[in-house]
């Protein structure tokens, strides 16, 4: 009776063994994922910090130029640049906002509006 019970014992504890390592292997899956999904978004946005305002463009479908006061957190413009699959590229001159995908001029905006210029 006493090896049955040690016999069960162990079954029971590779059970639990195997239960536990499924469990941290799917949690390490898990935040890998995560991880990776972070920093491919991190990798298709673009952002420069000019004079308070923070102007960040967004690829996607639409993609965006998306321009914050940074002191009150306000949204002051958004302008969509179309359908964009590679990371923007963002330059702040005098006036005007630069958007280059791919090392190609992409659009032009103007800085106050975000209006298309051409």
């Amino acid at each position: 009776m006493t090896e049955e019970g040690e016999s069960g014992k162990r079954v029971v504890a590779v059970l639990l063994a195997l239960a536990v390592g499924a469990a941290l292997i799917a949690w390490f899956g898990a935040s890998q994922l995560e991880k990776s999904n972070r920093s491919l978004q991190q990798a298709e946005n673009a952002s420069v910090l000019s004079e308070g305002i923070l102007y960040e463009a967004h690829a996607g479908n639409p993609g965006v130029v998306v321009a914050t006061d940074v002191g009150s957190g306000k949204e002051l413009w958004r302008a969509e640049l179309g359908s964009i699959t590679s990371r923007p590229v963002v330059t702040v001159n005098e006036e005007v906002i630069e958007v280059q995908i791919a090392g190609t001029p992409w659009m032009t905006l103007d800085r106050s509006t975000g209006e298309p210029l051409e």
